[in-house]
């Protein structure tokens, strides 16, 4: 009879997806894995192939849950321009002064989306699906007279991914919450904002600090 296993595969996927975003794929070591993830080295293999295929687990983790944490701020009840305010505000409340957990989504699409069809696939999609939420959402804004009619939303929505990730990316080395609301504030001045936009977005939500 096999022996039951004494370990929790979501625990051992978290545990090894904060190891890649800290020190790369490349910077990871299979002894780096079993040391944090406390598996023998034939409980991995056997449980998950080896360690390109716990990467993997733990990066496609990681992407999904980044991704629905925009979602699901860019789908609130909210104002549409205030989803876009509240959105560049938690991203600065969670990446200041390197506050967050390192983001393996980021981590892997610096390092190995050059060679990797399937890192660069998956990156590919996930910043695809930020950027619709956003130009959706602009959409929606342009609908309730938020936002200019005749502002183009799909570079809005691409303009604002390209913000919020590289927010993350400053984060990571230091920059403080401040400064990174200070990057939020100055970015929609990129939106064409109505009078009736400019109303709904001094008074979501209170103020950016």
């Amino acid at each position: 009879m096999p022996r039951p296993r004494k370990f929790d595969e979501a625990d051992v996927v978290e545990r090894a997806r904060r190891t890649f975003a800290e020190s790369g794929f490349d910077g990871t070591s299979l002894d780096d894995l079993l040391a944090a993830t406390g598996l023998g080295r034939q409980s991995l293999y056997n449980t998950f192939g080896g360690k390109k295929e716990l990467f993997m687990r733990a990066f496609l983790s990681d992407t999904a849950e980044a991704v629905e944490v925009v979602q699901a701020v860019l789908r609130s009840s909210e104002h549409p321009i205030a989803r876009i305010r509240t959105q560049l505000v938690s991203a600065a409340v969670e990446h200041g002064a390197a506050q967050g957990p390192p983001s393996l989504l980021l981590r892997a699409a610096v390092e190995l989306s050059a060679r990797d069809l399937e890192v660069a696939a998956t990156v590919t999609e996930a910043f695809d699906t930020i950027r619709a939420g956003y130009t959706a959402c602009i959409v929606e804004a342009q609908a309730a007279g938020e936002v200019e009619a005749d502002a183009d939303a799909e570079a809005l929505g691409t303009y604002f991914c390209a913000v919020i990730e590289g927010m993350g990316a400053v984060g990571r080395v230091g920059t403080s919450r401040a400064a990174l609301l200070q990057v939020g504030i100055a970015s929609l001045a990129a939106l064409p904002i109505t009078p009736l936009g400019a109303e709904h977005l001094g008074t979501a939500d209170g103020p950016w600090d």
